[in-house]
């Protein structure tokens, strides 16, 4: 019998607590809410950050990549060779539609050395 005048006071207590939480959050929910949205705004806002991050990073490579290519082909411009006006695979396509051209230009270089 005292085992059951023990646990007989809980269930009150407990409801009035229950109680008190949905009053809180009745009267705060606009409150819940907006601090609802400004952590998902936080979230939402560190993700556009690193994707926008990322994606600076990938343009500076690809045009590091670029500026690179455009430096080999000019010095191959400089230096008489095919391949900076056609690039490789037009320069090789270039050699096997009129293979003439490198027997002219072999004859012309050496005359404007003299």
């Amino acid at each position: 019998m005292s085992k059951s005048k023990a646990s007989s006071g809980g269930g009150f207590g407990g409801l009035l607590v229950l109680a008190l939480i949905i009053w809180i959050i009745v009267k705060l929910i606009w409150w819940i809410v907006g601090a609802a949205v400004l952590v998902a705004m936080f979230f939402v806002l560190r993700a556009i950050v690193r994707e926008s991050g990322r994606r600076a990073d990938l343009r500076a490579a690809h045009r590091a990549a670029v500026r690179m290519r455009a430096d080999q082909q000019h010095n191959w411009v400089l230096q008489g060779d095919d391949r900076g006006i056609y690039g490789p695979e037009g320069a090789e396509l270039m050699q096997y539609l009129y293979p003439e051209r490198e027997r002219v230009k072999a004859r012309l270089l050496p005359s404007r050395g003299e």
